[in-house]
């Protein structure tokens, strides 16, 4: 139902927005701050209308994450590779980014955040105010600025809205300072006024304590990290789906067409959903989703295949000796000397699900490593137009969240209980469940385990950039990748590459910018 209302409302917004005086243009960051004459507080004056700003709030996140979520999160990190003659694409998988490449503009995040800004301002003359809206209005706020400063690095802060154009010149505050002044205490604040437990597409409760889960493990805070995660369960609303089917249903986004005549249309759902970014004809119009599931930017690395099957073997040998009290999930038909049997289909069925020309009863299909691309949201990409694209983005699922408190158990000196939750995960995905031998005995053994377990459920996530950077692995692991291709003609990044660059224009237009180290 409340999906229903934003898509209703989002377009009421867009009135609203100019009955009182805040523009939204497209050119240079200056220019794409909206900017109103009119008092903060006289912005939205009842409930209702806050309703329809907080909703026209999430269209504006949206929007800003329609590249930027995917591409800063999944493209840097060993999931994929670069594939084709983009160059643009090629420099994130390489970590070559050109400060001039327009994928680093942020005007998009800032236009969001401004616009929860007036929310929580105005918020301060409404009688009667409904906190469940001020709290989401928080607790974007609070996303907004930890991905952008994890990004980033530095960045100009406001928490106020924008009344002038001076007011958009302001210098960088240091990365700990948005940590510690913005993004903790915004989240703090939404845990206390958000009442609502779940909903997949707004902050509830539960997405909540996912943010606070996914900083408080950034800040190397494993208690707290473990506490918001508790409470994340104690909530009781979420499980793990225990099917393939169900876990497909979780992504599925197929239209169909001649192609796919069998598609079952926009599915996205399921109990493992926490909180997702919700697209449709509204507000993706004119968005080049170049991420787009089945594009060249998603080809599934060389790397993360060879080590899924190492890990699941794909042929019935291997699986026989590593897994020999455990058959595999699926079976097909398969014609043996003009009679027909029924035969296991080896491996792991998320790889396999993963991959485009593939068939989730077939198995590993005839693409070759390094040229297959993901599927998990489409499966079929023919005739979709990437500017069209109303694929749901799950931000936080409960998957995501076990394999978390894994790690946390993990630092915090409790390894039979990570051993414990990887198996947890396993079980739901009817997949053989590890051993103790191949977990390992050393702390280091056991992390390297624990996140592939998550780089193989969560692929395509978002999620693998930000493990290996929280764990200081992504020179690591990057550089004999780099190193290996266009026969080292890819430069290993630094340390102070792993923050991203600041967009050329921004700096020419603010002299109070300092461009990021690595970059200079």
């Amino acid at each position: 139902m409340y999906t229903n209302n934003i898509l209703k409302k989002l377009k009421v917004v867009i009135l609203l927005f100019a009955t009182v005086g805040i523009t939204y243009s497209c050119d240079d960051f200056v220019e794409e701050l909206p900017v109103s004459d009119i008092a903060p507080e006289s912005f939205y004056k009842n409930n209702d209308q806050l309703q329809l700003a907080l909703n026209g709030a999430y269209g504006l996140f949206s929007q800003a994450y329609s590249q930027f979520y995917i591409n800063t999160g999944e493209i840097r990190s060993d999931n994929f590779q670069p594939q084709g003659n983009d160059a643009s694409r090629s420099s994130v998988h390489n970590s070559t980014m050109d400060p001039g490449e327009g994928y680093l503009r942020w005007a998009n995040h800032y236009q969001a955040i401004d616009a929860v800004n007036r929310i929580i301002q105005s918020a301060e003359s409404v009688e009667g105010v409904d906190e469940n809206i001020i709290g989401q209005a928080y607790a974007i706020r609070a996303k907004m600025y930890f991905d952008m400063a994890r990004v980033w690095g530095n960045l100009p802060v406001f928490l106020e809205p924008i009344t002038s154009i001076s007011e958009a010149f302001r210098s960088q505050e240091d990365y700990d300072t948005i940590l510690e002044t913005v993004v903790i205490p915004d989240m703090k604040k939404a845990e206390e006024m958000i009442t609502t437990i779940d909903s997949e597409f707004t902050f509830s409760q539960g997405g909540v304590y996912a943010l606070q889960a996914e900083v408080y493990m950034w800040e190397e805070e494993e208690l707290l990290a473990k506490n918001a995660i508790q409470n994340l369960l104690a909530l009781g609303v979420h499980s793990l789906v225990t099917t393939p089917e169900e876990w497909l249903d979780l992504f599925y986004n197929q239209e169909a067409n001649d192609a796919s005549p069998e598609a079952r249309g926009k599915v996205q759902s399921g109990s493992e959903l926490i909180f997702s970014l919700f697209y449709s004809d509204v507000n993706t119009s004119g968005l080049a989703r170049f991420y787009i599931a089945g594009a060249a930017v998603t080809t599934i690395s060389v790397e993360v295949e060879q080590k899924w099957v190492e890990r699941f073997p794909a042929d019935s040998l291997g699986w026989a000796t590593k897994y020999p009290d455990t058959a595999p999930v699926f079976s097909r038909e398969v014609l043996i000397d003009g009679e027909t049997e029924i035969v296991p289909v080896y491996g792991d069925w998320r790889q396999f699900m993963n991959r485009n020309g593939d068939d989730y009863e077939q198995g590993l299909g005839s693409e070759e490593f390094g040229l297959a691309r993901s599927t998990k949201w489409i499966k079929n990409r023919s005739g979709l137009n990437p500017n069209e694209d109303d694929t749901n983005i799950p931000v936080f699922r409960l998957a995501d969240m076990i394999l978390l408190l894994a790690e946390a158990e993990l630092k915090l000196d409790n390894a039979p209980r990570c051993f414990e939750l990887i198996n947890q995960v396993r079980t739901a995905r009817q997949l053989p469940l590890a051993s103790e031998e191949e977990f390992g005995d050393t702390f280091d053994e056991q992390l390297d385990f624990l996140l592939v377990e998550r780089q193989f459920e969560l692929i395509g996530e978002a999620k693998r950039w930000w493990d290996l950077v929280r764990n200081d692995k992504a020179i690591e692991v990057m550089t004999p990748i780099l190193q290996n291709r266009e026969d080292g003609a890819v430069v290993p990044f630094t340390e102070d590459q792993i923050i991203w660059p600041i967009f050329i224009d921004h700096l020419n237009e603010n002299d109070l910018l300092e461009q990021n180290l690595g970059w200079r």
